[in-house]
């Protein structure tokens, strides 16, 4: 059953193509915004940037919906005029984590027609015990197939009938991703306009408070000859996209096994949308064995991350290795597992 958005659904997800063609019935320019009436739209754009860019989080309280339906086409002019494509993976992440936090209260009803309006999927809702939609084969497998954790793969789905079944969260979370994409898509191919001054003052205020971005340090840090399963990750890392969980800790585990220092390790990571440094540091330290358990996580193996669909073999250059860590050198027989050391699959 097809509903309706009302100017409240628009303003938690101004991503929608119902929110753009309400500010279209609006015809406002961005010279408009220059008039005194707009300066809270114009602060609430440039706050919604702040929150994203230096927390990876945007409020989702609305105090008017017109003010998040109209500041959110601005945001994303303010981003994309800064000009780095980082801040824009940045900025889209945050999006759609607001959305997915928004989304995780709402009806099923209302779940299912963003879907359909902002992707162009079908679900269907169903009484299930413990499932409460359904979708498409095909819809679940294009989306599904960026997850690596076992739960997503087919083989672990309720699967009938060409429908593969998932709970309110999953199909949420899968949205997240789809969400951010479009928010990052839409920036990219964006044609920016005149800018007038009183924006441009904005753009300039935020430009000087970004976080400066080591772009040097991974040219230090990198090797000539890295395994393609490893520059898999620090290409994703470079271009500013999210790194799924074994992707950051393959490239960790491989640096500090080839004998990089921790803060070599840490400084690859401030392009990462999600980064925050005092986690990032929690992390890398755990696996080089001085947190928590204090046992230091070998690099995993080839048949691991072909297992999490990591491994991107040269036929040639991995030719009889078996873990990344033997790349470029000469087949060694590793010796059984020391008694400070963990096999990197059992890391959580």
């Amino acid at each position: 059953m097809e509903i309706e958005f009302g100017l409240e659904d628009l303003a938690k997800y101004p991503f929608l193509k119902e929110a753009g063609d309400y500010i279209k019935c609006l015809s406002l320019s961005i010279d408009d915004l220059k008039q005194e009436d707009y300066q809270r739209v114009l602060e609430r754009a440039k706050h919604r940037v702040i929150e994203a860019i230096q927390k990876n989080f945007i409020s989702t309280e609305i105090e008017e919906p017109n003010l998040e339906i109209l500041s959110f086409p601005l945001a994303l002019i303010i981003v994309k005029a800064i000009g780095i494509d980082y801040f824009m993976h940045r900025y889209s992440l945050a999006e759609s984590l607001r959305a997915e936090k928004l989304l995780e209260k709402e009806k099923k009803i209302i779940i299912s027609n963003i879907f359909k309006s902002a992707f162009n999927v079908n679900t269907i809702i169903i009484e299930h015990d413990f499932f409460d939609f359904k979708m498409s084969l095909i819809d679940y497998l294009l989306r599904a197939t960026h997850f690596h954790k076992p739960e997503w793969k087919l083989v672990n789905r309720v699967v009938e009938k060409g429908f593969v079944y998932v709970k309110t969260h999953e199909l949420i979370r899968l949205m997240r991703e789809e969400i951010r994409k479009i928010i990052y898509e839409r920036m990219k191919s964006l044609s920016l306009p005149k800018i007038p001054e009183n924006i441009k003052e904005i753009i300039d205020e935020i430009s000087k408070a970004l976080p400066s971005l080591p772009s040097k340090e991974l040219q230090k840090t990198t090797p000539e000859m890295f395994p393609p399963c490893v520059m898999h990750v620090l290409d994703l890392l470079q271009k500013g996209q999210n790194v799924p969980h074994y992707g950051r800790f393959l490239l960790t585990s491989y640096l500090l096994g080839i004998g990089k220092s921790i803060d070599e390790v840490i400084n690859i990571y401030p392009k990462a949308p999600d980064f925050s440094e005092r986690l990032t540091r929690y992390q890398v330290e755990h696996i080089a064995g001085i947190r928590g358990g204090r046992k230091r996580y070998k690099t995993p193996s080839c048949r691991t991350l072909i297992t999490h669909g990591l491994c991107f073999k040269d036929e040639t250059l991995c030719d009889k290795i078996k873990n990344p860590i033997q790349f470029g050198r000469k087949p060694v027989i590793f010796k059984k597992k020391k008694i400070d050391e963990h096999n990197s699959d059992d890391y959580g």
